[in-house]
């Protein structure tokens, strides 16, 4: 019967660490070789993911659902850059992403009194709101970067097409209110774009 380490000598302890040392060492050969293979593996497995969002960034037709999508494993540069230019290219915009979801917050910078910012940002949405997907309930949460650079807290546009309902909300210090509430996206977008707008076109320091 072996002995409770507590009732083991010097000698014994020395010997069972001697013992534990070659296991030990027998294990770490065992290991190596599986170590380099499972390495390999690993390396295939991004060079390969690499090419699939190469393949997909080329495309002329652009695949919103896995554009919009951010998760660790289609995270690249390439893949920021392309969803960069083709929200711009639909007057919108991107701020950060919602983890829960798995996908990028869409963003709104609506220009007070240019009056192509409101039907093109319109436009815009319209063409993407089928893919993104609800995140408050039954509502979709489009981010409005405003020209107070949310000084007074941060506001959002939440969209439920099933019913109809639109509604401008602020968040400050955690506390979420609505602000308003619309029975269309055009009314929404006007209310942004007079009250809420990133910039004023007619300002003399717009670069607009």
């Amino acid at each position: 019967m072996r002995k409770k380490l507590e009732n083991m000598t010097v000698k014994e302890i020395e010997k069972d660490l001697e013992s534990n040392e070659a296991k030990r060492q027998k294990v770490l050969e065992d290991w190596i070789p599986l170590n380099k293979k499972l390495d390999a593996c690993y390396n295939k497995d991004r060079k390969l993911r690499e090419q699939i969002k190469k393949i997909k960034c080329s495309r002329k037709r652009i695949d919103w659902d896995w554009l919009l999508s951010c998760n660790h494993q289609e995270t690249s540069e390439a893949k920021h850059t392309l969803r960069g230019q083709a929200l711009r290219k639909l007057n919108l915009g991107t701020r950060g992403f919602f983890h829960e979801i798995e996908q990028t917050q869409v963003r709104v910078a609506l220009v007070k009194n240019d009056p192509k910012s409101l039907p093109a940002t319109m436009k815009g949405l319209n063409k993407i709101l089928k893919y993104l997907k609800p995140v408050k309930g039954n509502y979709k949460m489009i981010d409005i970067f405003d020209h107070t650079l949310s000084e007074h807290g941060c506001y959002c546009l939440l969209i439920n097409e099933e019913k109809e309902k639109y509604k401008i909300q602020i968040t400050r210090y955690h506390r979420e209110e609505t602000l308003h509430c619309f029975n269309n996206l055009k009314e929404a977008l006007a209310l942004i774009q007079k009250k809420y707008y990133y910039e004023d076109a007619d300002a003399e320091d717009s670069r607009w």
